[in-house]
């Protein structure tokens, strides 16, 4: 089969929809299909380039001013390039990963060529306007995205989304059929075995519990209250906070660190490889996210897979894969005396570490990217009638 995914981001722009369609599009191709991918090119020309194995076409964009990551296609000429590539590509399914310009113009495309069209939703309002502190303002933003979204959507054939949580947050927005299939892991490389003592030389890393977050560091991110958490909890128990990841809030948190008083106890990585991130889960103890906005959570699913118990907000999909006092802990949003409590037990109470660790490792199994892999080949062949 040919399989093409659109998508309003990819590499070197890394988010969740990135690792979504890099990590199965090659698996897919390991399983004889042929996999290729339309996204804004780094510039205001035609690009084809080859990323991770697959054929990206690359449509003449140009940056948004507020966040140069977000990059927009230029409506000239667009349609005629997606005909000219679904011409030449001859998919037999496109999946579409949002419902932003770029997959708008494509389904308006095909709505002539008739080709099976499906999409999976890894947005949350949230993500945008996370920023925008007059309520009214707020709301009336979000309902028009979602209302763009259900433009969208709609005119497609089936709709996957990464957890039950998400399905629920927009099957009532959709006239089209609505599934939960895991955006997967693979335990191959995420488990816990492995010698990571090159990894804490290299950064260097104290030879202590360690206390672990990896993800974008933005605002929705809710970093803030974690590093509150952490102020409290180092005066009673000696671990450090090790922070994995860029973003637009690196810096308000580094001088948020500095004036808790805890500059010696976190340690800020900035970007680190794909082939040496396995190594910070193993050499941790427990991993924590405060994220409201998240319709999987990739990170926590890493920290599962090698085998950490997991302090989480309880909010977004996070409370499908964190279940209270057994693979870790869930927090009400803002409760930071919570957030120490489940710090102190699980960094001190040997029992507790260990009966969590058991229980993330069971847990991350359903989510193991080869079931991943196997569900979507289906809903392919189901969708373009090849069997």
């Amino acid at each position: 089969m040919n399989i093409l995914f659109v998508s309003s981001s990819y590499y070197p722009h890394i988010n969740g929809v990135y690792y979504f369609v890099c990590r199965i599009g090659p698996l897919l191709q390991e399983r004889g299909h042929k996999v290729a991918v339309i996204a804004p090119s780094e510039s205001a020309h035609f690009s084809l380039k080859e990323i991770d194995n697959l054929d990206v076409y690359g449509m003449p964009s140009l940056s948004v001013i507020i966040n140069p990551t977000i990059r927009l296609p230029i409506p000239f000429l667009l349609k005629f390039r997606i005909k000219q590539i679904l011409k030449n590509f001859k998919p037999d399914v496109i999946h579409i990963q949002d419902h932003f310009p770029l997959s708008k113009a494509v389904v308006g495309v095909n709505k002539n060529l008739k080709i099976p069209i499906m999409g999976t939703n890894h947005f949350m309002p949230e993500n945008l306007t996370v920023l925008i502190k007059n309520e009214n303002l707020k709301q009336r933003l979000e309902n028009y995205l979602w209302k763009g979204f259900s433009k969208v959507f709609n005119q497609v054939t089936l709709i996957t989304t990464p957890t039950e949580t998400g399905a629920r947050l927009i099957r009532p927005r959709l006239k089209v059929n609505t599934i939960a299939v895991s955006s997967g892991i693979s335990l191959e490389i995420y488990n816990p075995s492995g010698d990571a003592r090159a990894i804490k030389n290299k950064y260097p890393i104290p030879d202590k519990p360690i206390l672990l977050y990896v993800g974008r560091l933005d605002p929705e991110k809710h970093m803030e209250e974690i590093l509150q958490a952490v102020a409290i909890a180092v005066k009673k128990i000696d671990f450090c906070f090790v922070v994995v990841g860029k973003g637009t809030s690196k810096i308000p948190l580094e001088k948020l660190t500095d004036q808790l008083g805890i500059k010696d106890k976190v340690i800020f990585t900035g970007f680190v490889s794909d082939e040496n991130l396995p190594y910070f889960y193993k050499l941790s103890r427990c991993f924590i996210i405060a994220s409201i906005a998240e319709l999987l959570s990739l990170g926590t699913l890493q920290a599962m897979a090698s085998g950490l118990p997991v302090i989480s907000v309880n909010a977004g999909a996070l409370s499908e894969l964190v279940k209270d006092r057994m693979n870790g802990y869930l927090y009400k949003e803002g409760d930071i005396p919570a957030i120490v409590k489940a710090i102190e037990n699980i960094m001190s109470k040997d029992d507790v570490y260990s009966k969590m660790r058991i229980k993330s490792l069971e847990y991350v199994q359903q989510h193991d990217i080869n079931k991943t892999l196997v569900s979507f080949e289906k809903i392919y062949q189901d969708q373009s009638g090849k069997l």
